[in-house]
């Protein structure tokens, strides 16, 4: 008897892994991280505001430090028409038509000559409606990196968009 329950018990067990396996495991709760040695995260898992990342001097600006009305997703590079001015990325959700919608760089990171960026959206489902706009967040630089590759924490890839 106490056989027979041993095994029940193991067949059961068995069902309930193997059933965590296949419905614990979508791709919506998947996330995307930089790796160890390219992060810039402190170990508390905070970024810092201002640093470098290679031999880039960056610097997170606010979120309304810049406009980005009516844009597409992705992101563009822009500069001020004066000598020595610095870089923006600036990196857009899209147009949105509901307030709240947020974008913000929760890591940054150098692979060899590519500036990483990793950014974390939220959508603003039960927001009021406000006439479309583009939810960004921008990133100084003071120089151009080699190449860029930008995605949020669920994998998605920001390609460029004309400023």
């Amino acid at each position: 008897m106490n056989s027979l329950i041993r095994k029940i018990l193991c067949v059961v067990m068995a069902l309930t892994i193997i059933t965590g396996i296949f419905t614990g495991c979508s791709s919506s709760d998947t996330q995307y991280f930089l790796a160890n040695d390219i992060s810039l995260k402190t170990q508390l898992g905070s970024l810092p505001d201002k640093g470098t990342v290679g031999d880039i001097e960056y610097s997170i600006l606010s979120k309304d430090s810049y406009s980005c009305n009516e844009k597409d997703s992705g992101y563009y590079i822009d500069q001020l028409e004066q000598l020595d001015s610095p870089y923006f990325i600036v990196i857009t959700s899209g147009s949105k038509t509901k307030a709240g919608a947020e974008i913000s760089i929760v890591d940054l990171g150098m692979d060899g000559t590519t500036l990483q960026i990793l950014v974390k959206e939220k959508d603003a489902s039960k927001g009021d409606f406000v006439s479309p706009y583009s939810p960004c967040c921008v990133l100084e630089v003071n120089e151009a990196p080699s190449d860029i590759q930008i995605h949020n924490i669920n994998g998605k890839v920001f390609n460029p968009i004309e400023g």
